[in-house]
């Protein structure tokens, strides 16, 4: 069964089993408890709705929008280089290294070099935001700091990432 079917079930045996109540619940329950009539017309209501939206799923060749193949060797998705990283356990170094690769790019078009780019995120004098320095000087991940990102759900490395993007675009686009 697919999740789809599974609510559908449900449906249905919860209307076999109003209906069922509602044929032989009256020796069931106490005398004068509920009337006969409010039950067997919620049931009738629940089945008339049950087969309806049977019907219309019966009628209904179309599942959904169809999405791209994006199973196909052909398609590349971004993103897929940072996941393959992750994947093979490289992780935060990984990804530290891809935003050093772009912060270099933004730098050398800002006219610095390669080597001058390195040096100026080692030393942290492009930027005033103290998360993104951290990420590329080597700053340790503090005890505090985790448990901040622990208790607010946003991890110290994740933050650090965020500051140090949100920073490199600040002066790409302010070119």
């Amino acid at each position: 069964m697919t999740l789809r079917r599974v609510p559908l079930a449900l449906g249905l045996v919860a209307t076999a089993i109003g209906i069922g109540l509602a044929a032989l619940g009256a020796p069931l329950l106490p005398a004068g408890a509920v009337s006969d009539l409010p039950i067997l017309a919620a049931a009738v209501f629940a089945g008339g709705v049950a087969l309806l939206a049977l019907l219309v799923r019966s009628l209904d060749s179309e599942r959904g929008m169809a999405l791209p193949d994006t199973d196909s060797q052909y398609v590349t998705v971004p993103g897929d280089d940072i996941d393959e990283a992750l994947g093979s356990g490289a992780g935060q170094e990984a990804i530290r290294q891809r935003v050093e690769g772009v912060a270099v790019t933004v730098f050398q078009r800002d006219g610095l070099s390669p080597d001058e780019a390195t040096a100026a995120l080692r030393s942290g004098a492009w930027t005033d935001r103290e998360p993104a320095r951290e990420l590329f000087d080597g700053t340790p991940i503090s005890l505090r700091a985790r448990l901040s990102g622990w208790l607010s759900g946003i991890r110290p490395f994740q933050r650090r990432v965020a500051h140090a993007t949100a920073e490199l675009r600040r002066r790409d686009e302010e070119r």
